[in-house]
Parts: structure tokens; C-alpha cells; sequence
């Protein structure tokens, strides 16, 4: 059977007030305080509102919004990790290298290995693959082209 979400529309707003929390961390000013202030409210008016309806939906979603702000705090301190490791040896090295040294050095931050593999391949903005499997920081390759 197929659901219609139209014909509930506090499960619609609570779907995009979720996706808002997990993807950027922010969630509306009525979240943030005690007063219910639905102005520039992206579930567009009070009636649509999964808070009004539900005080439980209001605890959830901060929760959901306080796990993604500690996962993006905890991504910044791997990536400060990677690069110190980076810039101490002064030459790019194997991921499983690298992830050794990192999990020697903050094994509170990294799962396993391959969590470390994962920071460098979708982050090439910091992160420059050098050759299969060998990084190096995107900024060497900036000043070397000078």
C-alpha cells in the first residue's frame, strides 16, 4: 500500500524538519526556544507543525541535531589529525600508512583504517590523491605550481 503523505501533513513537516537536522545541523528558532514561532519556517505555517502536535517530535529532532553537530566536530579534529601527521613526514604517503600512524595517534578518533581512507577520498579539497592509494595535502600541490 502506498502511503500518502499529503493526507498527514505533521509526518511531512517532521520528514523535513529530520532531513534539516541530519544534513546541516539547524533546525527553526521555535526548536530553539519555548516560545512557538513559526516565522520563516521551512514547514510553512503552525497547523503543518509536528512540534505542535507532538512535544516528543521536538526532543527527537534536537537529538538528531546535537549527533550531527558532534559528528562534524569530530571530522574537524580527524582532518586536523591527517594533515599534522601530513605535514610532520613532508611527503605524501599510502592511506594504510597513514592510517596506522593516525590511529596510533588518536585512536579515539578513528574506527578502523578504513575510516581513514574515507577522509581522504571525499575530501579533495584538503586531501590529493598523488598516486592509487598514495595522499598528500591539496595545498603542497597550490605552491608547488607558483
Amino acid at each position: 500500500m502506498v502511503q500518502n503523505w499529503d493526507a498527514e501533513p505533521e509526518v511531512t513537516g517532521l520528514r523535513q524538519l529530520q532531513r534539516l537536522a541530519l544534513t546541516t545541523g539547524r533546525l527553526p528558532n521555535c526548536m530553539l526556544s519555548d516560545a512557538y514561532d513559526c516565522y520563516d519556517c521551512p514547514v510553512e505555517g503552525a497547523s503543518r507543525c509536528p512540534v505542535r502536535a507532538e512535544a516528543d517530535h521536538r526532543s527527537y529532532l534536537l537529538s538528531l541535531r546535537d549527533r550531527y553537530l558532534a559528528y562534524k566536530r569530530k571530522r574537524v579534529k580527524q582532518i586536523k589529525v591527517l594533515k599534522t601527521i601530513l605535514k610532520r613526514h613532508k611527503l605524501p604517503l599510502h592511506w594504510e600508512n597513514l592510517a596506522k600512524l593516525a590511529l596510533q595517534e588518536a585512536p579515539d578518533l578513528f574506527d578502523s583504517g578504513h575510516s581513514v581512507r574515507g577522509l581522504l577520498y571525499f575530501n579533495p579539497e584538503i586531501f590529493r590523491m598523488e598516486a592509487e592509494g598514495v595522499f598528500g595535502l591539496a595545498e603542497w600541490r597550490k605552491s608547488s605550481l607558483r
